[in-house]
């Protein structure tokens, strides 16, 4: 009724992720979805195409974590080969992204969008339980990989990363990567 066009459509492949963000999954949490439930390969294929025909053109794979899918390549390789699909993006936490990212370029995903919250080792791991080593090393991979641009999102907490706002503004103009700053939720 108020004559918008749907051209975007962000569709999570997973709630799974391999990482445990305090702010995004309490802890204890395991009520994911069972593998019987979700949706296979071609399943998420056909939803493109026919979201595609009805005029979306831009797609972006979220999750949870949308590497933790072990077709994950194969499903960007088949969403991006499909008709009128112009612009195939990914959330990601950049974890598993160092094996993958000049795949990932080459099935077509041109643009990614990393969570980041801290350079501190130490601090990343409180925050997300993960290893900031393969974050780093997934974000070059994807900066060598062509995929362009790398958009940084950094939740912003009052008493655990606040100062660490104007190291993550060097890092990314550093290695030309967008940054954004997000509230907690």
């Amino acid at each position: 009724p108020f004559g918008r066009k749907v051209e975007y459509l962000r569709l999570s492949v997973t709630d799974r992720c391999d990482f445990r963000c305090f702010y995004c999954i309490p802890k204890g949490f395991k009520e994911f979805t069972e593998s019987e439930n979700r949706l296979a390969l071609e399943e998420h294929v056909r939803l493109i195409r026919l979201f595609g025909e009805l005029g979306v053109d831009k797609i972006r794979l979220t999750g949870g974590e949308p590497l933790v899918r072990r077709d994950i390549v194969e499903m960007v390789r088949r969403i991006g080969a499909l008709p009128g699909i112009s612009d195939l993006s990914m959330s990601t936490n950049a974890s598993r992204l160092a094996g993958c990212a000049q795949e990932l370029k080459e099935a077509g995903i041109g643009r990614i969008n990393v969570s980041l919250d801290s350079l501190d080792p130490e601090l990343f791991r409180r925050i997300t339980r993960g290893n900031l080593d393969r974050v780093i090393e997934g974000l070059m991979a994807a900066r060598d990989a062509d995929i362009h641009p790398v958009k940084i999102n950094m939740v912003v907490m009052k008493d655990l990363n606040l100062g660490e706002v104007g190291d993550m503004v060097d890092f990314c103009i550093a290695n030309r990567f967008t940054l954004r700053f997000i509230e907690t939720m």
